[in-house]
């Protein structure tokens, strides 16, 4: 050892001389250095002696293995023989279990020790055949693909089997693996673009090699330098900053998470070889939690399945969760320390605990990343909607129960390798699931869940002679040809982004951006000069997408296209000019515009499958048109047009047994005020996009003879996020105060006993400094009121006993509405009070609280009143019961 540690100063001496060696070198520990450091293989040791059941099975696995194939023998020898498999996934397997295996028996069973460093020798002489020998691979076979495999494989395994070899195996290991980096670099597939599953296995074995063989392969801090220097932070690190800081895999879940674990493999490397944090330096690698992240927002509520965008395989179930990718990334969280470690934690353990089962050879993954006894917290108190920036990509869901409904829209630039093509074409896209069956779908993910093997028509759509790229749930023109979307990216200029993301309880916005430069593919001048998608999501089942095109020829064919699991049904039209299809399974599709619209229907794109087609197209030839579509997962929304009296809008009113709602979206980039419109009676949520953002504006509602007239104009009244987006609750009976002490009282018969009563309330802010109350008559005084619920300047929602406001934790956001109860015992001159956000349970604010000390006395009430000394309050839906 001490020979080792000399030589390999030595050669880092020489090399600063030379000015290679960057200064994050440092020292490089005694082996084992990857991934298992002194703390992390004690505990492992401490499982081992207890027969933890994980290291039982890794065990038992090490203790079977038979003889070890060549490359050019028999892939898959039977009798737990060893052999290549798919171009040296069967060797890494083995490798890595035998390698640990090794590693935790040297202190808790020596014999089996010796016999376990036997094996591994014999895999890793295997695997390293030399150039000339007539067992050697090529590196370059099928371009590089197994260097995620034989690359990654014989660095584990110099590391954690190098006791057992002897100088002129590390030797011959150390060769290969210089072998296979420099071919690769030489003339691997993706070599010159850092985003695809062929790179993940090069940079994984990159880093690991030059870890691993550092003091050995005199070449291994030059290689370390040139990781680190070139590599990562010249090519790697600002690529993924750019394109993928939040995370994902544009080549999708079925090349996704190895190519994911493969990426982070060299920060867990660099953290127990060196103690060098690659995620917190200087230019961070925020991919690695970003990673976690993506999981955590978008593998369905079920826990069963994930996004399943970009390329799939033919398998029983191509989108399902990846137990393997989660399971690590549970376990190497807390290496660089992440904040998100113990809900990403509990979120892994209930996923593994909806998938039972895992596959043998990912036995050394499951004992070494999981730990069973790491602290944990509840995930499911965290946001519903996520942002994954670079790949611009949201997520919403309307809980967190496994029954939940989840959307996800997709809306960035390609970032996927371009001559590798696994990243599919499909910005704009939206997809919706409910628990885990899925509904508005990804076409080429859900095709693989038919009976029939989709491998040839997926590829052909989309590559071949005469694709059209036609299964995505995106806009298309009849020309120019092919069709569809291409390969351009950010380098390109592409524009293309997820400009809007506004989440509030109620509600989430999107707004897709420049989609127009995804299209056209190939040199042809592009026909869609603009379109714009913007969704608005009301929790819990609806999505209204609105979509804003122009073409440069009005008379090229134009048509907007939704996919489905399930055929559909046309069924009556839920109101003039609006057509609407049930699913099958469940949902429905209403479109609202273009007026006059006409459908083709597709009930099945690909025989043996569920995936139906929707085509919307416009009755006439137009430059530009507007596109109102109502994808419902919950099937019970009666939806119609707004009536718009003035103003640059239009919009969809949406009836259903969650509560009556209307969105309005700009026919323009922004709408002009005033807007008016039309709503029918009773109480309506309503969100406005597209105005001036953090702006206020008057909100009056006026009623007529056919519902309420609703006017927005600028003034004092609710304000619009930073998005843009006005949210707020509409009754021709509501009750709103300004602010600035202005009292609004509203009459009801004197109640004298024990009643009920309840408001709808929307703050303007988050620090409104307004009530809403109860009193014996009409007041313009706070000394009028009995019992008062109110919001606080402090941002909490509090209530009044007796003379004062005991302190409350429940606080409140800004435009959200919430339902307001009190329980009234006016004999005993106290109530009780409770207040519910949007989606969450009631709330206790309240109890026996006792009426204001000036109105202790009161022997009835008989007034609803509003008040606000601060930003303005509105109160809606006011009820009384016995």
């Amino acid at each position: 050892m001490m020979m080792r540690r000399c030589w390999a100063a030595l050669v880092v001496s020489l090399l600063l001389a030379m000015g290679v060696v960057p200064v994050a070198y440092a020292e490089v520990a005694a082996p084992p250095r990857l991934l298992l450091d002194a703390v992390k293989l004690g505990q492992l040791r401490q499982r081992a002696q207890a027969n933890d059941p994980a290291w039982v099975a890794v065990r038992q696995k090490c203790d079977g293995y038979g003889p070890v194939e060549w490359p050019d023998g028999n892939d898959y020898p039977g009798n737990n023989g060893i052999g290549e498999g798919y171009q040296g996934d069967g060797y890494f397997a083995a490798i890595a279990n035998i390698g640990l295996c090794y590693r935790v028996a040297q202190t808790v069973d020596s014999a089996r020790a010796q016999a376990y460093g036997a094996k591994g020798v014999d895999v890793l002489v295997h695997m390293s055949a030399p150039a000339g020998d007539p067992h050697a691979l090529d590196p370059l076979r099928d371009a590089g693909y197994g260097i995620r495999f034989f690359g990654v494989g014989m660095a584990l395994g110099f590391d954690w089997l190098y006791e057992a070899m002897s100088p002129s195996e590390r030797t011959r290991v150390y060769t290969a693996l210089d072998r296979w980096i420099d071919a690769f670099e030489s003339g691997g597939f993706g070599r010159n673009h850092p985003q695809g599953n062929y790179f993940a296995g090069y940079y994984a074995t990159k880093a690991l090699a030059a870890l691993a063989t550092e003091g050995d392969d005199p070449r291994a801090p030059a290689q370390w330098a040139d990781f680190t220097g070139r590599v990562h932070e010249q090519f790697v690190q600002p690529y993924y900053a750019a394109n993928l800081t939040g995370g994902g895999w544009p080549e999708g879940q079925n090349y996704g998470p190895l190519a994911t674990f493969n990426m982070l493999l060299p920060v867990v490397a660099a953290k127990t070889a060196k103690g060098i944090d690659l995620v917190h330096g200087s230019a961070p690698f925020e991919f690695a939690s970003g990673a976690a992240a993506w999981y955590l927002n978008n593998v369905w509520p079920s826990l069963r399945r994930v996004d399943d965008r970009g390329t799939m395989r033919v398998r029983p179930e191509p989108a399902a969760a990846p137990v393997p990718v989660i399971t690590q990334l549970a376990g190497m969280l807390p290496v660089w320390g992440d904040p998100q470690a113990p809900a990403f934690h509990r979120f892994a353990r209930e996923v593994r605990a909806a998938n039972p089962g895992t596959s043998s050879d990912g036995l050394w993954s499951e004992f070494l990343f999981w730990d069973p006894n790491a602290p944990e917290a509840d995930y499911r108190t965290g946001p519903l909607a996520s942002y994954a920036r670079g790949m611009e990509m949201a997520s919403v869901r309307s809980s967190w129960d496994t029954n939940a409904t989840m959307g996800s829209l997709k809306a960035g630039p390609y970032t996927n390798n371009p001559a590798s093509s696994e990243e599919l074409f499909d910005s704009g896209s939206l997809a919706v699931a409910r628990g885990n069956q899925p509904f508005l779908v990804n076409a080429t993910g859900q095709l693989f869940r038919g009976s029939a093997a989709p491998d040839d028509f997926v590829y052909n759509d989309n590559f071949g002679s005469a694709s059209t790229r036609g299964l995505y749930n995106v806009f298309y023109t009849a020309s120019p040809t092919p069709t569809g979307q291409g390969t351009k990216m950010r380098a390109d200029g592409a524009r293309t982004r997820l400009s809007a993301f506004d989440a509030a309880q109620d509600y989430v916005f999107m707004r897709a951006s420049q989609l127009e430069d995804m299209y056209p593919r190939g040199s042809a001048a592009p026909a869609i000069s603009s379109w714009t998608r913007e969704v608005v999501y009301l929790r819990p089942n609806l999505f209204v997408v609105h979509d804003r095109t122009a073409t440069a020829d009005p008379a090229v064919g134009q048509w907007m296209r939704f996919h489905f699991a399930g055929a559909p049904t046309r069924v009556a039209d839920p109101a003039p000019g609006v057509s609407r299809y049930d699913i099958v399974g469940g949902g429905s599709v209403s479109t609202v515009l273009p007026a006059r619209h006409q459908e083709q229907v597709t009930s099945t794109v690909f025989g043996g499958s569920d995936v139906s087609r929707i085509d919307v197209k416009p009755s006439a030839a137009a430059a530009s048109n507007q596109w109102l579509t109502v994808v419902d997962a919950g099937g019970t929304a009666q939806a119609s047009r707004v009536s718009v009296l003035e103003g640059a809008v239009q919009g969809a009113l949406l009836a259903s047994p969650d509560g009556t709602s209307a969105v309005l979206n700009p026919i323009g980039d922004t709408p002009t005020t005033p807007i008016r419109y039309r709503l029918p009676a009773g109480t309506t949520r309503n969100v406005i996009t597209g105005l001036a953002p953090d702006t206020s504006f008057a909100v009056t509602t006026k009623a007529d003879a056919d519902g309420a007239i609703v006017e927005v104009t600028p003034g004092t009244g609710p304000r619009t996020t930073q998005a843009g987006v006005l949210s707020f609750t509409t009754n021709e009976n509501c009750q709103a105060s300004p602010g600035g002490g202005v009292f609004v009282s509203k009459p009801f018969p004197a109640r004298s006993g024990t009643f009920g009563a309840s408001w709808e309330v929307t703050p303007q802010t988050a620090t409104a400094d307004s009530a809403v109350g109860l009193a014996p008559a009409a007041t313009t005084r706070w000394s009028g009121l009995a019992a008062i619920v109110r919001f606080g300047a402090n941002g909490t929602i509090d209530a009044r006993d007796g003379s004062g406001y005991p302190a409350s934790s429940v606080r409140y956001a800004a435009g959200v509405t919430y339902r307001v109860r009190v329980e009234v015992d006016i004999p005993g001159q106290r109530y009780s009070a409770w207040v519910q956000a949007p989606g969450s349970a009631e709330v206790l604010l309240a109890e026996g609280y006792r009426f204001r000390t000036e109105q202790q006395a009161a022997t009835s009430l008989a007034a609803s009143v509003v008040a606000s000394d601060g930003d303005r309050v509105q109160a809606c839906g006011f009820t009384v019961r016995p």
